[in-house]
């Protein structure tokens, strides 16, 4: 049975190794990457680092990264919608990779800023939702034809409809459940009006411009396909960066192994810390090569590569050093 928890243990391990260097390499093929010969001046070997100046390190790097993309200066870079749609949700594609740039930037300096100074698992929920981001702009600017990617924008645009629906039924229900006032039951009334007036409008635009309805993959398709190789899901289910973290992975990774003891705010988890902050930035980075040409920022691209030739070395030693945990978490005590 141990021997049985090994196997099925190492396997995991080796899945969610091979999801990070997919990861890597894919952005490494869009721009072009190679690896930087030589070390660093005055930077040490990564190898030579003990865990928390691994931390320090790419806190570095992640900081100069979103100091560098600057996401407060997209403000200065308007991004119009069709002017046939006259609704705060983004409609085509470059409005919703201005939004998806927004998000993904606040999750990126969220989780940044949590890992370094009051770090806890509930940091991992934000990598999860870059990961995510990353997942739908790149599902959004596949095709290369204007045409598709309009059809993905409305599709993603009708999926956001459908969720606003939903919560106004939800409303709807719990204000008939509470005997709520008038004013909690007319606000389900009004969202879902809202809802049936867009959803009716974005019909007519798809009509008006000849394109067919598409559908959004769902989330485990999205994961599986746009982010690296079918280990991607893997990556999602062995970690709390999820979108619906489990008791289970936090207790089998951010507990000391010989006592059970739980490491509160990853207590000495410096390794732990560094591998979120190394997977947090190269997400954050491959939003940015997915969203900076429509959004005409060809400057993030010197940007990005600068931190990957600092993020590189750094993320493969503190993945060699994390896998190792893992590996002494999965015990027979499981």
């Amino acid at each position: 049975m141990n021997e049985d928890i090994r196997e099925v243990g190492n396997a995991l391990i080796e899945g969610a190794t091979k999801a990070w260097d997919h990861l890597v390499q894919q952005i490494d093929e869009m721009l072009g990457w190679s690896p930087v010969p030589g070390s660093v001046p005055g930077l040490r070997r990564p190898s030579a680092m003990a865990d928390g100046e691994l931390r320090t390190a790419l806190r570095a790097v992640a900081s100069r990264l979103i100091t560098g993309i600057d996401p407060p200066s997209q403000a200065s870079f308007p991004v119009d919608d069709d002017a046939r749609w006259r609704f705060n949700l983004p409609a085509t594609p470059r409005p919703h990779l201005q939004q998806m740039f927004i998000e993904a930037s606040d999750s990126f300096g969220l989780a940044v800023a949590g890992l370094d100074h009051h770090a806890s698992a509930a940091d991992l929920a934000l990598v999860g939702r870059l990961a995510e981001i990353l997942a739908r702009a790149r599902w959004l600017i596949e095709p290369s034809d204007a045409g598709q990617r309009r059809e993905r924008g409305y599709a993603l645009t009708e999926r956001a409809i459908a969720d606003l629906r939903r919560a106004g039924e939800r409303a709807e229900t719990v204000a008939h459940e509470d005997q709520a006032g008038d004013d909690q039951a007319g606000l389900a009334g009004e969202i879902a009006d809202r809802a049936a007036t867009m959803e009716a409008r974005l019909v007519e635009l798809r009509q008006e411009d000849g394109l067919a309805a598409v559908p959004v993959p769902k989330r485990r398709k999205l994961v599986q396909t746009y982010l690296p190789g079918s280990e991607a899901e893997l990556f999602a289910l062995l970690s709390a960066a999820g979108p619906r973290p489990a008791v289970a992975p936090s207790a089998l990774f951010y507990r000391e192994a010989g006592t059970g003891d739980a490491l509160f705010n990853f207590e000495r988890l410096h390794v732990v810390r560094a591998y979120w902050l190394a997977r947090a930035t190269a997400l954050y980075a491959g939003v940015c090569v997915a969203a900076g040409p429509a959004l005409e920022r060809a400057d993030w691209t010197e940007h990005v590569a600068r931190a990957e030739s600092g993020l590189r070395p750094l993320a493969a030693e503190t993945g060699r050093r994390y896998r190792q945990r893992l590996q002494r978490g999965l015990h027979p005590g499981l």
